[in-house]
């Protein structure tokens, strides 16, 4: 399919969902009964004494054509059609499973524990499940406040009133941040969230106006537990063992509980690491910034998301016409992602659509006369700060993923979503002078949750 022709289609989609629109707004339990995945991660239902939960989500996915050079970030599907594989791939997967348990020990303390499968897998190809949440909750600890310590949801885009959540659909695809690797879904720390302003409403029936916030101080280690700490290491590694991710979340929710507008931040400090093939040290530091916009009505709901990353010397330039000019200059990757989704017929037939801009480089330039490799350390691309690195990438990357959200039962427990998948590569010059190409699969997305 042309990307052209699939542009037009996603704007016919976008349009459909306007035109099903009005501007009666619903309480967050209407909401959840009406959309997908508004399922705040590790949160449950929280009743009293214990609370056994959980949902999986796969597909039946027909992929019709891949980039052959296997390009593209951590996003699924990468290669499956790359030169040397069997065309025109298919299967029945399931993508992940969650089953979680929240125990209220008292009015002050609850705890959380959510084991998980998100595609892991063991020497013998098993599917392999992992602790992913185990953490205790410190209710009220002062007025409008919790806190929370523990293997839990990142502030970044995971937990409530953030992007996940509120564009819902997550069966169908990770959000930006996720697909392209700029935070992990949840890390070993402590956060303290809750709100620090509300309106006051004397109608019960509405949700008043609001401003939350969430701060975390993090290991930075995602899922990995910090091996020295726990016998499996001899040296702390200042990754997790030292230096530690601070993430912060503001947002305001208004329009009686409809729309949501936040500003996301995260910093890490590498340290002085060595860049090139010198003995000089450069510090490097990356920074996350993030502006999101949500807002979700009875008959459809409509956002975006705009993140940016820069790692301070994060790239190692090499100007191969005068070797000895060799610098440092700070690597940025970022993007803009737009998403909607409406509803057909209440309770059973939704659409949805979404679109994603991706730069993965953008300080990458090229000049023939003055060539210049660029040595890239984000990690997603398969880089680690003062290790290994990327070279020349030059290409730009878009996503399309639209479909239909059927449910037989009124409870909306159960969900067929038949959508079109779309990942393109747009390359532009240098030492990766590949053609442009894209990725198109087809799916029958599921999801049951209980």
């Amino acid at each position: 399919m042309k990307t052209k022709t699939t542009t037009k289609l996603l704007l016919g989609l976008a349009a459909s969902v306007f035109a099903l629109g009005n501007t009666n707004g619903q309480t967050n339990q209407q909401l959840n009964s009406n959309a997908i995945s508004l399922i705040s991660n590790g949160s449950g239902t929280a009743a009293p004494g214990g609370n056994l939960w959980g949902y999986v989500f796969g597909d039946y996915a027909y992929v019709s054509q891949g980039d052959s050079a296997g390009r593209g970030t951590k996003m699924q599907y990468k290669g499956l059609a790359a030169s040397g594989q069997q065309q025109n791939p298919n299967a029945f997967e399931v993508r992940r499973a969650y089953l979680g348990y929240n125990y209220n020990i008292n009015s002050k303390f609850s705890a959380y524990a959510l084991m998980a499968y998100e595609g892991d897998y063991d020497v013998n190809n098993n599917r392999t499940v992992y602790l992913k949440y185990i953490y205790f909750k410190w209710k009220n600890i002062f007025k409008g406040s919790d806190l929370k310590i523990g293997q839990q949801a990142t502030n970044s885009f995971a937990n409530a009133y953030n992007t996940e959540p509120l564009m819902g659909y997550r069966a169908s695809e990770k959000t930006i941040m996720d697909m392209h690797g700029m935070d992990g879904s949840s890390d070993m720390g402590v956060t303290l969230e809750g709100k620090l302003w509300k309106a006051g409403d004397a109608d019960t029936a509405n949700t008043p106006t609001f401003i939350g916030y969430s701060a975390m101080l993090g290991d930075n280690s995602g899922n990995t537990p910090v091996p020295v700490f726990t016998g499996a290491g001899t040296a702390p590694n200042t990754t997790t063992d030292v230096l530690k991710k601070v993430r912060a979340n503001v947002y305001v929710n208004t329009l009686n509980g409809k729309l949501t507008v936040g500003l996301y931040t995260d910093y890490y400090n590498y340290g002085n690491l060595p860049y090139a093939k010198s003995s000089t040290v450069r510090q490097v530091a990356q920074q996350t910034m993030k502006a999101y916009a949500v807002y979700n009505a009875k008959w459809f709901g409509l956002g975006f998301e705009y993140v940016n990353q820069t790692l301070k010397n994060g790239e190692t330039e090499t100007n191969l016409t005068t070797p000895a000019s060799n610098d440092t200059t700070n690597a940025s990757q970022g993007g803009i992602s737009i998403f909607a989704h409406g509803t057909i017929i209440q309770k059973r037939l939704n659409i949805f659509a979404r679109y994603d801009m991706y730069t993965a480089d953008n300080n990458y330039t090229y000049s023939s006369t003055t060539p210049i490799i660029y040595n890239t350390y984000f990690s997603n691309l398969g880089g680690t700060p003062g290790k290994t690195a990327v070279s020349n990438v030059s290409y730009k990357e878009t996503f399309m993923n639209f479909g239909l959200d059927w449910t037989p039962t009124d409870d909306k427990k159960v969900h067929f979503m038949p959508n079109v998948w779309m990942y393109g590569i747009n390359n532009a010059y240098g030492s990766d002078n590949l053609k442009s190409d894209n990725y198109m699969v087809y799916r029958i997305t599921f999801l049951c949750a209980f």
